[in-house]
């Protein structure tokens, strides 16, 4: 009954949202002053945060600013927060450009070493992970990059790592080697996990800071329900029981996902400098219980 009630308000939420969006002034001008907002920088400090010639009587109001924007700044604005030019010219709805590492992990350890080597601030990752049965795009790995600080707000650009269905078990152990080189590197990894359907951000068409509150419908305080629960992603480095919580398919899909994660940690991926329990023994042990079974 519970789960009935919550699909029915997830239906509603949706609706909501999709009528306010509907509703809500959508101007070249009322998009970048959201763009600065969203990354806690309110629209009076654009001036002195952003500059490009833009004074406080030019950002009052969303039909003086109009005037003053050229494509120039538009796409000096995009670049400083790593969002789509085209969203912000109100051309589409997707935000953020979307990487896709699925079955590629090399590709994104030579993203994540271009990235650090060029912020000079601290880099910070989260794995999000939605539980919605019905999601399929359902992990979704942010990585923010401080770039600035505006008084005490810390100013942030977030790079989406996408296109992961985190049940099957091809992408369950790809996932996992990004997992590995996160951790190898100087970042701070933390993962969040929720029941509410993530596909909207994982498309790059939600704000990051507007995670915050979702899903709306949450509001509700349902008693032991919470929006987000605290989860340890290197736990699937590690432990051959949490690495095959939530796996598809069965025996075969558990099968498959720890001879994939074997298959990784061979080619090194999987190695993240700690000095923990031979992960390996674990991995290979889990799978022999599987082919004895089999």
């Amino acid at each position: 009954m519970l789960d009935q009630i919550d699909a029915f308000f997830s239906l509603l939420e949706r609706f909501k949202r999709y009528s306010s969006e509907k509703t809500e002034p959508d101007s070249v001008a009322n998009r970048f002053v959201r763009l600065f907002e969203k990354h806690s920088v309110h629209r009076n400090q654009i001036p002195r945060f952003f500059g490009h010639g833009l004074t406080l009587a030019d950002v009052v109001d969303d039909d003086k600013l109009l005037i003053k924007l050229t494509p120039e700044i538009l796409h000096a604005a995009a670049d400083l927060f790593a969002v789509r030019l085209e969203w912000l010219e109100g051309v589409d709805n997707k935000i953020y450009e979307t990487h896709d590492f699925y079955k590629c992990p090399g590709a994104y350890a030579e993203f994540i070493a271009q990235l650090i080597a060029g912020c000079d601030y601290q880099v910070f990752a989260e794995l999000l992970l939605s539980t919605d049965p019905y999601c399929q795009e359902d992990a979704l790995l942010i990585l923010a990059e401080t770039f600035a600080e505006n008084g005490n707000e810390s100013v942030k650009r977030y790079h989406l790592c996408s296109n992961w269905f985190s049940k099957y078990w091809k992408s369950r152990a790809g996932l996992t080697a990004c997992i590995a080189l996160t951790a190898k590197r100087p970042i701070s990894l933390k993962g969040q996990k929720t029941p509410a359907n993530i596909e909207r951000f994982c498309a790059g068409e939600g704000f990051i800071a507007d995670l915050d509150g979702w899903p709306p419908a949450f509001e509700r305080k349902w008693p032991s329900r919470k929006r987000f629960k605290v989860w340890h992603p290197d736990d699937w480095l590690y432990d051959p029981k949490s690495y095959l919580d939530g796996v598809a398919e069965g025996e075969f899909g558990k099968a498959s996902a720890l001879a994939e994660w074997l298959y990784y940690f061979d080619q090194g991926y999987m190695e993240t400098g700690y000095r923990r329990e031979n992960a390996k023994a674990a991995f290979t042990a889990a799978l022999n219980k599987y082919k004895k079974v089999g």
